[in-house]
C-alpha cells in the first residue's frame, strides 16, 4: 500500500508537469492589457487572482483546440467557440469554456482545503519542481504572451499547485469509494451474426429482394453447420454481407440501452439471452430495417466481461468523486467577480496553441505519460501559408473588436 501510494504521488507530479511543458511554449493573439493580481474568485478563504483563471481558461481552450486538430487533422480549424451552445441558449461554446474553467479553479481550491483530511500533501520535491516549471513557462513564452494571459510566475507556481492537489486528490478520494457490483450488471456474452438491410433510401426493390435471399442462403448453410465461422461463410454469400462478432450484455440487469441498445435491437439481445452456448436461433430475427441470424458463443466472454467491470467501477468512482466535491461546494462560500471574470473572452478569433518543445527526459521518472503528451504532440504540424494568413487576419479583427471594448473592459 506505501509502495502505490508513493507511485501514485509521483505520477501526480508527473502529470503537473507535463501539463505545464504542453503550456509552456503556449502561443496566443490579442492585446488586450489585463491586470492579472485582482481578485477573481474567493473560497472560503483562499483568494485566487485573475491570472490563475485566465490560465486555467486558456489551457483549456488551447487544449480543447490541440485535441480537435489531433482528431480531425492539423490543418483544421476549431471554429466552435463563438457558436451558441443550442437555440434555447445565449451562451456561447466560449462563455460556457470559461464558466468551466473557473468551476474547476473553484473545485481545485476545496480539493487543496480537505488534502489533509486524506493525508494528501505536496512534497518538498514537488515544490521545487513545480517552481523549476513555473520559471520555465515564464522563460518559454514571449512576454506579449504573458501579458495576455495576465501571469506572473507566482500565478503559474498557484495553478500548477492546484493541478497537483487535483490529480492527488482524486486518487485519494476514490480510493475510498465502496464500490460493490452484482456479475449481474458486467457479465457479457459474445455472439456471432449475420445481418442484412431490408429498408432505406440507398436500396431498391432488387436490393432488398437479393439481400433476403442471400441472408436465407447463410441461414440454411448454419443450420448444416452450427460451428462454421460466420465471417468466412459471409464472404462466400455475399462480399456485401455483414457477418462478424459481437458482445452485448448477459443480464437484462446490465443492459444499458444508451451503451447497447443503439448497436444491438432489443429482438437481439432478447434472443441471445434465450440460447445456450453454440446454439443458433431458431429463425431469422426480423426488424423492420435489418434482418439478424445469431449465434450465441458465450454466455460469459471474459475478456468484455472485465472491461465492462473495469468501466462501470470506474463510472461509480467518478460518480462517488464528483458526489465528494460536490458536496464540499455546496456547503462552501464562494465569491466570484463576474464583471472581472467576463474580460477572459474565448472566441474563433482569439485562440491560443500549444507547441511543445522537446522534452528533457528525467531519469528519476518512469512512467510515460499518455493523453498530455497526446495532446501536446498534436499541434506540432506546422501552420500552412493559408493557416498564417488567416490567423493574421483573425488577429486584425480581434485586436480592433477588443480595442472598442477596452475602456469600458478597464474602468
Amino acid at each position: 500500500m506505501e509502495d502505490e501510494m508513493r507511485n501514485s504521488v509521483k505520477k501526480a507530479a508527473v502529470t503537473a508537469l507535463v501539463c505545464v511543458t504542453a503550456a509552456g511554449m503556449m502561443a496566443g493573439c490579442g492585446n488586450k492589457k489585463l491586470d492579472g493580481t485582482k481578485i477573481a474568485v474567493t473560497v472560503n478563504k483562499q483568494e485566487i487572482p485573475f491570472g490563475v483563471v485566465s490560465l486555467a481558461a486558456r489551457m483549456q481552450q488551447a487544449q480543447a483546440e490541440a485535441m480537435y486538430k489531433m482528431y480531425l487533422g492539423g490543418g483544421s480549424d476549431m471554429s466552435i467557440w463563438s457558436t451558441k451552445m443550442d437555440d434555447d441558449s445565449d451562451e456561447t461554446y466560449g462563455e460556457n469554456a470559461v464558466t468551466t474553467s473557473v468551476e474547476t479553479v473553484e473545485k481545485m481550491c476545496l480539493e487543496k482545503e480537505h488534502a489533509s483530511e486524506y493525508d494528501v500533501e505536496i512534497t518538498d520535491d514537488e515544490q521545487k519542481a513545480l517552481e523549476e516549471a513555473a520559471k520555465n513557462f515564464m522563460a518559454a513564452n514571449s512576454d506579449e504572451t504573458i501579458a495576455e494571459l495576465a501571469v506572473d510566475e507566482d500565478m503559474v507556481k498557484t495553478f500548477l499547485e492546484l493541478e497537483t492537489y487535483d490529480v492527488k486528490m482524486k486518487d485519494a478520494i476514490e480510493a475510498k469509494a465502496d464500490v460493490k457490483l452484482d456479475e449481474k450488471e458486467y457479465q457479457q456474452m459474445s455472439f456471432s451474426y449475420a445481418s442484412a438491410k431490408v429498408s432505406g433510401d440507398d436500396l431498391s426493390d432488387d436490393d432488398i429482394k437479393k439481400n433476403k435471399e442471400n441472408l436465407q442462403k447463410f441461414y440454411d448453410k448454419v443450420k448444416e453447420d452450427p460451428a462454421a465461422d460466420f465471417n468466412t461463410l459471409g464472404d462466400e454469400i455475399s462480399e456485401d454481407m455483414t457477418a462478424t462478432t459481437g458482445t452485448c450484455p448477459t443480464y437484462e440487469e446490465g443492459d444499458d440501452s444508451a451503451a447497447n441498445g443503439t448497436t444491438y435491437p432489443d429482438e437481439v439481445r432478447t434472443a441471445l439471452r434465450k440460447l445456450d452456448e453454440g446454439a443458433l436461433n431458431e429463425e431469422i430475427i426480423k426488424t423492420d430495417s435489418v434482418w439478424y441470424v445469431v449465434r450465441l458463443d458465450s454466455k460469459n466472454d471474459k475478456t468484455a466481461t472485465e472491461s465492462k467491470k473495469e468501466s462501470l467501477t470506474n463510472t461509480k468512482k467518478d460518480d462517488f468523486y464528483n458526489d465528494t466535491t460536490d458536496g464540499w461546494k455546496k456547503k462552501a462560500d464562494i465569491k466570484e467577480e463576474k464583471k472581472l471574470i467576463k474580460k477572459i473572452k474565448i472566441t474563433d478569433n482569439h485562440s491560443f496553441t500549444i507547441q511543445t518543445p522537446t522534452p528533457t527526459p528525467d531519469p528519476d521518472v518512469t512512467e510515460t505519460p499518455t493523453a498530455d503528451s497526446a495532446e501536446a504532440e498534436a499541434t506540432e504540424t506546422p501552420e500552412t501559408e493559408g493557416d498564417s494568413a488567416k490567423a493574421d487576419e483573425e488577429t486584425a479583427d480581434s485586436t480592433e473588436s477588443e480595442a472598442a471594448a477596452t475602456p469600458e473592459a478597464e474602468k
